[in-house]
């Protein structure tokens, strides 16, 4: 038996006040963001052990860590590269997030503030660069799903969005590195219907358990992604202006978990 902490899933969908419900044990994605704390996109890029998978049972799989958001693949995901971003706070519903949270800009002209709306955009460029890094963003198909309730289908009563890669049928990733792809030219996926329609609108569908080796080598894929784009979206120089921006008020962030 494990003596690492197991992720157990929570049932209540029942929305709580700020102070009094910050972190929820039972939550399974609450455990995960307190095992990691943030760190920076550049040393999450340099391999940090800070977020190595086996620290929990089954392992998580991190590829984004700040202050205010997790972002972490799917352990049973719909298809490679499925994606689950979340507040690191205990949230039931998106309506639950304060302004702070959910901010859809910053005060500020750098990557300062990481709020869920403001890191969504980055977050799902790189996953997508990630599990199609021959295809360009404007061209790959994917959902970014949020659900409210269990009536809305949401299992787990903490706040996520699930990105989720949509590649073109049959589409065969190819092999790394993956510096000096050529693009290529798809056919484009043809629009569903029917139920199959519903299905992909709602994030539904068959799922399979994650396969621990492709998550270990897919994961680093997307910090590597995740570090390229934030150098252009924020237009940060290097690790020590990117680190400055993952302390709080009180001092340095990194390795660290405030409620």
């Amino acid at each position: 038996m494990s003596d690492l902490p197991r992720l157990v899933p929570e049932t209540s969908h029942q929305s709580s006040p700020h102070s009094q419900h910050d972190f929820s044990p039972s939550c399974p994605f609450c455990v995960i963001a307190r095992t990691y704390g943030p760190i920076s996109p550049l040393a999450a890029a340099d391999g940090s052990l800070e977020l190595d998978p086996d620290k929990l049972e089954p392992p998580s799989f991190v590829l984004y860590s700040s202050e205010h958001v997790i972002a972490f693949l799917d352990i049973m995901p719909l298809t490679r590269g499925h994606v689950l971003v979340a507040p690191r706070k205990h949230r039931v519903k998106v309506g639950d997030l304060s302004p702070d949270e959910g901010a859809e800009s910053s005060t500020q002209n750098n990557a300062d503030d990481h709020q869920i709306g403001r890191i969504l955009p980055v977050l799902a460029r790189s996953v997508i660069k990630a599990v199609m890094p021959d295809i360009p963003h404007e061209q790959a198909d994917y959902n970014v799903v949020q659900n409210n309730g269990p009536g809305a289908a949401q299992v787990v009563p903490h706040v996520h969005f699930h990105i989720v890669p949509r590649p073109p049928l049959n589409y065969v990733t190819p092999p790394r590195p993956t510096s000096a792809l050529k693009m290529k030219q798809y056919p484009p996926n043809a629009q569903p219907s029917g139920h199959k329609r519903t299905m992909i609108l709602f994030g539904r569908g068959m799922r399979d358990d994650l396969d621990d080796d492709d998550a270990a080598v897919l994961v680093e894929d997307m910090r590597q992604c995740i570090k390229k784009e934030w150098a252009v979206s924020f237009s940060v120089k290097g690790e020590a202006e990117v680190s400055d921006s993952f302390k709080g008020h009180g001092g340095t962030r990194k390795g660290a978990w405030k409620v």
